[in-house]
């Protein structure tokens, strides 16, 4: 198998499983009551914060140089996400809650990012898998903000957060295609994409218990 059908492939197979998430917006109707918008926007700010952070730790030891260009185009692009968020849940009249935003220590999904030795694993479990993850995660939840009747953070996510991760999975997608070309780093990449899916979603469940909200915004 070729770098670029390994690459078509996972991605079919990605958006597959993540697509049984969809079957959470049945249930947004129920869940608008028990809304907590600044505890979800906080929760966001976390995600946008691991995900720069991670990336422009990758970066300096990167050799592949599009691949070094792509985790400081991220890095910046989660940063500004960052501040966005930040803002509305000013807005809003929540905290950011700067103090605490690493209490506990880093996420398990970061811990795992950071044991990755090799650029195609990295580019695999981040960019291509996290950032679709993140944009199916924030599909759901702007279609939850324009239940709740919060069309500026609906408009904020579909109109400046999702069109960047989309960027970041699509080029985690081309970079995959180049870097994957043999079984070994198939394998890896393979290996990677599945142990992402599944932290996340062990993430996801946990949050949504305490929150009480399916549809959290992502990264």
């Amino acid at each position: 198998m070729t770098g670029a059908e390994f690459a078509q492939e996972m991605d079919a197979t990605l958006w597959q499983i993540l697509s049984v998430r969809d079957a959470a917006l049945s249930r947004i109707g129920p869940s608008v009551e028990r809304a907590d918008m600044p505890a979800l926007l906080r929760g966001a700010l976390r995600n946008e914060m691991e995900a720069s952070e991670i990336a422009a730790q990758w970066m300096p030891g990167t050799e592949d140089l599009e691949a070094k260009i792509a985790f400081a185009r991220q890095a910046g692009d989660e940063a500004r996400h960052f501040e966005l968020i930040a803002r509305r849940l000013l807005d809003l009249g929540g905290e950011t809650g700067e103090a605490t935003l690493h209490a506990g220590g880093h996420s398990r999904l970061f811990r795992y990012f950071e044991g990755l030795d090799s650029t195609v694993e990295r580019v695999a479990a981040a960019q291509f898998t996290r950032e679709a993850i993140g944009y199916k995660a924030n599909e759901l939840f702007i279609a939850f903000c324009e239940a709740c009747g919060d069309k500026t953070t609906a408009a904020m996510y579909r109109e400046k957060i999702q069109p960047d991760e989309m960027h970041h999975h699509l080029w985690g997608k081309q970079l995959l295609s180049r870097l994957a070309g043999g079984e070994a780093e198939q394998a890896a990449a393979r290996k990677a994409i599945l142990t992402t899916l599944e932290i996340a979603e062990e993430l996801r469940s946990l949050a949504a218990g305490r929150l009480l909200v399916e549809a959290l915004p992502g990264c």
